[in-house]
């Protein structure tokens, strides 16, 4: 192979990594989740009202739900005990939200009320949408129990609420930035 054939792989290769890296986004950036990957097969999964769209592992066990105010998609990875692995629950709720500091105290003050402490929040956009993000932290059976709530305004009328819960804290660096690589990929349908 000639050096002008080298060059042009060399340049190939470079175009190919430039393009196919990600960039964080700004959900994974705040939650310092910014190099995080996934080494399984993805499904996507659309919620009954067909509002919103997930990729979630094809080997976790999901259920669907709907009625007149939500549309919910309920899944995790049955395979694995509940310290190494989530709970998510994805849900379209036909209702206004404004995405404001008042949320934020209502999510304090449910927290509270429920033993739970702020560890991080932020305020942000999801694929230009409106965006608000709270992780807390309290005791479940003598065990650390976290819990992930994540408000995106999908419209005036409605708006997505994502609730992700851990339960202990082995690996909970890993198991949350898989759950927010997973939140990364929703797509809202309207």
């Amino acid at each position: 192979m000639n050096n002008s054939h080298k060059i042009f792989l060399i340049g190939i290769s470079f175009l190919v990594l430039t393009f196919s890296c990600k960039n964080p986004s700004d959900l994974a950036k705040q939650f310092s989740c910014e190099n995080n990957s996934q080494h399984f097969k993805l499904e996507s999964v659309d919620d009954f009202n067909k509002s919103f769209t997930v990729k979630l592992p094809k080997h976790w066990n999901t259920k669907l739900y709907y009625d007149s105010v939500q549309s919910e998609i309920f899944t995790a990875d049955t395979l694995k005990s509940l310290s190494e692995s989530y709970i998510m629950d994805f849900s379209m709720l036909n209702a206004p939200l404004n995405i404001t500091e008042e949320l934020s105290k209502k999510i304090h003050q449910k927290n509270m009320d429920n033993m739970m402490e702020t560890l991080k929040e932020s305020f942000h956009t999801f694929k230009g949408k409106e965006a608000y993000a709270h992780l807390g932290i309290g005791k479940s059976r003598g065990s650390d129990f976290y819990v992930f709530q994540y408000y995106i305004k999908a419209s005036q009328e409605s708006y997505m609420m994502i609730k992700t819960e851990f339960y202990g804290k082995e690996n909970f660096d890993s198991r949350f930035c898989e759950a927010l690589n997973l939140i990364d990929k929703i797509e809202i349908n309207n």
